[in-house]
């Protein structure tokens, strides 16, 4: 895939996974990322399951979040997203991810 992953490109993977699976180095909770406020950050979490992660990735499309430094930002389908701690710049999310989540998904 090239170019940066986007919000709906994120949804679209996570719906055609096996929803029970949990994955590790997986996020939950969305917010503005502090590289850039008008990009997509998720929490960071250990473990996480792919229903939940779809859950706040889907709640994040047309959310409206404030910057770190202010400003409203509402996210899109089109928005790029990362993995970050709230005030931090985050790791964009890739392909790799994906990778790395089917194999280390458990049902």
């Amino acid at each position: 895939m090239m170019g940066n992953m986007t919000l709906g490109n994120l949804i679209e993977w996570l719906e055609k996974q096996n929803q029970e699976m949990v994955v590790e180095d997986g996020f939950s909770t969305p917010h503005s990322d502090r590289g850039s406020y008008d990009e997509l950050a998720f929490t960071p979490e250990p473990e996480a399951k792919i229903r939940d992660m779809l859950k706040h990735a889907k709640s994040a499309l047309g959310a409206t979040f404030t910057g770190w430094k202010g400003g409203e930002y509402t996210m899109n389908e089109y928005t790029s997203v990362y993995i970050g701690q709230y005030g931090e710049c985050g790791e964009e999310i890739t392909s790799t991810h994906f990778k790395y989540w089917l194999l280390t998904g458990a049902a």
